[in-house]
C-alpha cells in the first residue's frame, strides 16, 4: 500500500486519543439526540388525526404533514454533506439541530396548515445535518473493537424513540392534566426545548479541531485520479477484488490537528486535512461510481421497504387475519416490532464486531470487514424471507408471532452492517455524502 493519499493505519485509533472530548460522552450525547428526534416522529404519528380535525385538513394534507420532513431532509442532506469538508461539522450539526428544535416548537405553535407544513419541513432540514454527519464521527471515535456495537447503540434509538413518542403521547393525551388544543401542542413544545442543552453542548465542542471531515486525499485530486489511486477493488468489480496486493486505501479515519503541508509518509505522521476542493458533482460522481455502494444502498431500500410495511400495515393485518381487537393488535404487534428492533439492531452490531478481522493487514481491514458485513446481510435476508412468508400464511397467534418476530429480528440485524459497510467502503471525507 503506497501513495500520497494514504493515511497512517493507526490514525483511526489515534483519533480518540488526540481528541479533547471523551468518546463515551459523545456516544451518550449523540444517542440521546437520536432518541429525541425519533420521539418527535412518534408524537406526530399519534396526533396527526387531532391536527387534521383542528385545522380541518383533507386526507392529502394530513398525509403531507406526516411526510413533510422528508422533503426538507432530501434537500438539505447533500448540502450539509458537501459543506462538511469546508466547515466544522459540529457547527453544522448544531445549526441543523437548532433548526430542528425551532421546527418542532413551531409545530406546537402552528396556526394553520401552511405554518405547520413549514415547521415539519424544517424538522427534516435539521435532522439531515445530524443523520449525515454524526454517525461517521461517532464511528471514528469509537474503540476499534467496539465500533459496530457503538453504532448499534446509536441506531437502536430509532425504534425506541419512535415507540416512546407514540406511547407517551398517547398516555399524555388520555391522562395528562392539559386538555383541548394544548394537549397535542404541548408535547412538541416540550420536545423542542428538551433538545436545547444538547445543542449547547454541540456548539461548545465545535472548538475541537480533531473533529473534521476534510481529507488530504481530496484536496487536490480529480475524480479520475482518485478513482485510479483508490483502486478497483472498492470501486469496480474487477480482477483486483480478491488481490491482497491491490491498492486499498485506509481513508476511513479522522485526521488530527497536524498540518498536511508538513506530512511526511516515511516519518509516520498523521495528516491534517485541507478543505476538500472537489465540486459537489465530482464528489457525487465519485460516490456513485462505487458499485458496491450502489448495491448496498439498493438493499437498504429493500430493508426499509419491509420495515415500513410492518410498521404501517402490520397492526391492521393482525386485526383482520388473526381477529384481534385494535388495542390488542397495537400492543402485541407494536410491542413486538419495538422489541425486535432493539434486539435485532443490538445483535447486528455485536455480531459484526465479532466478525471483524483481528489479524489482517491494517490497510485491508476495512475491505475485509465490509465483505463480511455484506455476507452477514445476505445470510440474514435469506433466513428472514421464508419466516416472513410462512408467518403470513398462518392464523394461529402462537405460530404467527414467533415466526414474524424472528423474521423482524433478522431484518433489524441488517441495519448496523448496512451502515458500517457504507462507512467502510467510502473515504472518510465523503462519508456524509454517502449517508446522505
Amino acid at each position: 500500500v503506497s501513495g500520497s493519499i494514504l493515511l497512517d493505519p493507526e490514525a483511526a485509533k489515534s483519533f480518540s486519543r488526540k481528541a479533547s472530548f471523551n468518546p463515551v460522552v459523545l456516544l451518550v450525547i449523540f444517542t440521546f439526540i437520536q432518541l429525541i428526534t425519533y420521539l418527535d416522529r412518534g408524537v406526530i404519528s399519534t396526533y396527526i388525526g387531532y391536527i387534521q380535525d383542528e385545522f380541518s385538513l383533507s386526507s392529502f394534507e394530513a398525509g403531507a404533514l406526516a411526510g413533510a420532513y422528508m422533503v426538507g431532509y432530501m434537500i438539505a442532506s447533500p448540502i450539509f454533506a458537501h459543506f462538511a469538508a469546508h466547515a466544522n461539522p459540529m457547527i453544522l450539526i448544531g445549526t441543523g439541530l437548532a433548526v430542528w428544535a425551532v421546527g418542532v416548537v413551531c409545530t406546537g405553535l402552528a396556526i394553520g396548515f401552511g405554518t405547520i407544513l413549514l415547521a415539519r419541513t424544517a424538522t427534516g432540514v435539521g435532522e439531515a445535518s445530524f443523520a449525515c454527519l454524526a454517525p461517521p464521527l461517532l464511528d471514528a471515535s469509537a474503540p476499534e473493537e467496539k465500533k459496530s456495537s457503538w453504532m448499534s447503540i446509536f441506531y437502536t434509538n430509532i425504534p425506541v424513540g419512535y415507540a416512546m413518542g407514540y406511547l407517551l403521547s398517547g398516555l399524555w393525551h388520555a391522562d395528562g392534566p392539559i386538555k383541548g388544543t394544548m394537549a397535542w401542542r404541548s408535547p412538541f413544545i416540550a420536545i423542542g426545548i428538551l433538545l436545547i442543552p444538547f445543542i449547547i453542548y454541540i456548539f461548545v465542542k465545535a472548538s475541537d479541531n480533531t473533529l473534521s471531515y476534510a481529507s488530504p486525499a481530496m484536496s487536490t485530486k480529480s475524480h479520475s485520479e482518485l478513482k485510479e489511486e483508490l483502486g478497483d477493488a472498492l470501486l469496480d468489480d474487477s480482477q483486483h477484488s480478491m488481490d491482497v496486493d491491490a491498492p486499498t486505501p485506509r481513508l476511513h479515519v479522522a485526521a488530527s490537528n497536524e498540518s498536511i503541508r508538513d506530512y511526511n509518509p516515511d516519518a509516520g505522521d498523521i495528516a491534517q486535512p485541507n478543505d476538500m476542493n472537489m465540486a459537489f458533482s465530482e464528489k457525487l460522481k465519485f460516490v456513485l461510481s462505487n458499485k458496491i455502494y450502489m448495491l448496498v444502498v439498493l438493499g437498504y431500500s429493500a430493508q426499509t421497504f419491509v420495515v415500513g410495511g410492518f410498521a404501517y400495515w402490520g397492526i391492521k393485518y393482525v386485526e383482520n387475519a388473526l381477529g384481534m381487537s385494535e388495542q390488542a393488535a397495537t400492543l402485541s404487534f407494536g410491542g413486538l416490532t419495538v422489541l425486535t428492533g432493539v434486539l435485532g439492531t443490538a445483535l447486528g452490531g455485536i455480531t459484526l464486531d465479532r466478525m471483524r478481522p483481528t489479524d489482517a493487514d491494517p490497510a485491508l481491514e476495512d475491505k475485509i470487514a465490509a465483505e463480511r458485513a455484506t455476507l452477514l446481510m445476505f445470510i440474514l435476508s435469506v433466513f428472514s424471507l421464508p419466516l416472513c412468508a410462512f408467518g403470513m400464511t398462518v392464523t394461529n397467534v402462537w405460530v404467527f408471532f414467533p415466526l414474524v418476530g424472528l423474521a423482524e429480528t433478522l431484518i433489524f440485524m441488517c441495519l448496523t452492517p448496512i451502515v458500517k459497510s457504507l462507512l467502510w467502503i467510502t473515504p472518510f471525507a465523503l462519508t456524509p455524502l454517502a449517508l446522505a
